[in-house]
């Protein structure tokens, strides 16, 4: 009983001294997007303090301060762009989220907070090109919205991560297609059917990735080893081989970003969205799920079709 009553006299004062803390640290590190985050921090404090088996008040206080940090970055990558690109652009960027990109912005945000104040999965919270990417403990690999980038433990902001790499994609696909997303990539990714990784928005996401990354990084293409951990991850992130006629490098299909032949075939495999996917959300939510089953139900047929062994 004693330990209860202590435990309410530390959290009462830490509703009075935490708030000023975070209100300090605000001032001294406005290089980064910091807000008073009160729901986190009380979710880790209990938390960390019924599952710790030993210094039950120290990995309170631990678990607190790593779920506020957490959230803090979460509402940071609101706000965070490409700074790859010019000032107007990202500026665009960051406007976009809140318009154009609103439906997988306002998921992906909700979603991050989620696991984080709730569930207390989130390792870290990196910025990387305009995405927000959470390494998490999950048992599933990856999922875009908006940009924010959920994955599990093997993701980080670089190039070179094949995880990133092709959830980046996602996000580039989102940037570009707005309100289309949901319908033409979401739905239709969610209901795939066969190998996933074949799949057409999952190609797509792969296609505006490679591009992006060997664009913006000249150094990005690697042409030494495909099993190494430097360039694209043509295994991870395949394309498909009907690509490069057929040709393969060490296994995988293989393009030459260097080969303007090779980089003009990709082009085959873009995904656009049509005017239907944007004025399906004039009819909520009936519109944008009926058209988003529509196109996984053609996408399916396609990729079944392409990989049913072909009798001679």
């Amino acid at each position: 009983m004693k330990q209860v009553f202590r435990l309410f006299l530390i959290c009462c004062c830490l509703l009075i001294v935490q708030p000023l803390a975070a209100a300090v640290k605000n001032i001294q590190t406005s290089s980064e997007p910091q807000l008073m985050i009160i729901d986190s921090w009380l979710t880790g404090y209990f938390g960390g303090f019924f599952r710790a088996k030993e210094k039950r008040f120290k990995q309170a206080w631990k678990t607190a301060n790593h779920r506020a940090k957490s959230d803090a970055r979460i509402w940071g990558g609101l706000f965070v762009s490409d700074s790859t690109h010019s000032g107007y652009f990202r500026f665009g960027e960051v406007i976009s989220r809140f318009t154009y990109q609103a439906p997988q912005t306002a998921a992906g945000f909700l979603t991050a907070q989620w696991y984080n104040t709730v569930l207390g999965k989130v390792n870290t919270v990196e910025y990387a090109f305009g995405a927000t990417s959470l390494n998490m403990r999950v048992d599933w690999l990856g999922v875009t919205l908006g940009n924010y980038i959920l994955a599990d433990t093997s993701i980080n902001g670089q190039p070179d991560n094949r995880m990133f790499q092709h959830e980046y994609g996602h996000y580039l696909q989102s940037k570009r297609m707005g309100f289309a997303y949901f319908v033409r990539v979401g739905l239709p990714a969610i209901m795939s059917k066969g190998d996933h990784d074949t799949h057409p928005v999952e190609v797509d996401c792969n296609r505006r990735a490679f591009l992006y990354f060997n664009q913006t990084f000249p150094e990005f293409q690697n042409d030494s080893l495909l099993a190494d951990t430097k360039g694209w991850n043509f295994r991870f992130n395949p394309f498909p081989d009907t690509l490069n006629k057929g040709i393969k490098r060490q296994g995988v299909c293989y393009v030459d970003y260097k080969d303007s032949l090779q980089v003009s075939q990709l082009e085959t495999l873009r995904i656009k969205p049509t005017f239907i996917d944007y004025a399906s959300w004039i009819i909520l939510p009936v519109g944008p799920v009926v058209v988003g089953m529509i196109h996984a139900r053609k996408y399916n047929k396609i990729q079944l079709k392409a990989e049913s062994p072909k009798i001679n």
